[in-house]
């Protein structure tokens, strides 16, 4: 089963390999890279669920069954956020989780959080990851083709998760902001940041980072949100 299931992962792989490499990704196993002129890397990466250990049970609606079937992560890295990540010399491989943007195809396809799994037991599965990409995935990776397109989008996003970004985006935003001399910009998106309360252990964080950036007096208008269900 193991052999089947390596095959039909393969499979799904390749039926998308020729559409990537022409939109200018390379290949590495189930992951694909394309650095844009900016310096930007896109990921898409293919992921097939791993077996469940012996001990592992399954809880219908709440804790699933995945072996056998896969999904498509996108991703997008932008050099000039460094915090909290270890720096790659330019040219290096980059992981879908190295990445600063991080979403599900389906997500992008649907609007909605997370990421769908297809079967590969299905034979339509990779015929329809292969649309999704085409249809939605591409294009959602074409956007952003400099820092300022990842700013734009964030300051479009009702919440950060809808482009894939931490609810600590803010800071990530002000780096690249500062990164390119935007001064006004860094202080303008931490401001605004530290206006919203956070849980203690981010406000001890921000207690430590917020002076190594530069902006020590922010430290002051950091709050504390009460404890859920206070």
């Amino acid at each position: 089963m193991a052999t089947q299931y390596a095959e039909a992962m393969k499979n799904a792989v390749a039926t998308s390999s020729p559409d990537l490499k022409a939109a200018g990704f390379h290949k590495r196993r189930h992951s694909f890279n394309r650095v844009n002129p900016n310096g930007l890397v896109h990921v898409v990466h293919f992921w097939m669920a791993p077996k469940e250990p012996p001990a592992w049970t399954e809880v219908p609606g709440l804790r699933e069954r995945l072996y056998g079937s896969f999904r498509v992560d996108l991703g997008v890295r932008v050099s000039e956020i460094t915090r909290g990540k270890q720096a790659k010399h330019p040219g290096a491989w980059v992981n879908e989780y190295d990445c600063d943007l991080r979403v599900g195809l389906t997500q992008v396809m649907t609007g909605e959080f997370g990421s769908a799994w297809w079967s590969l037991d299905d034979p339509s599965s990779a015929t329809f990851a292969r649309t999704g990409l085409l249809e939605s995935g591409l294009p959602w990776l074409d956007q952003f083709e400099d820092q300022g397109a990842v700013v734009a989008a964030f300051e479009r996003a009702k919440e950060p998760w809808e482009v894939g970004m931490t609810p600590a985006a803010g800071l990530d935003i002000a780096q690249i902001h500062a990164a390119q001399g935007r001064t006004a910009d860094e202080r303008r998106t931490l401001e605004r940041y530290v206006a919203t309360p956070v849980h203690a252990a981010h406000a001890e964080y921000l207690r430590d980072y917020l002076p190594t950036v530069g902006h020590p007096d922010l430290v002051a208008i950091v709050t504390v949100r009460p404890p859920h269900g206070l």
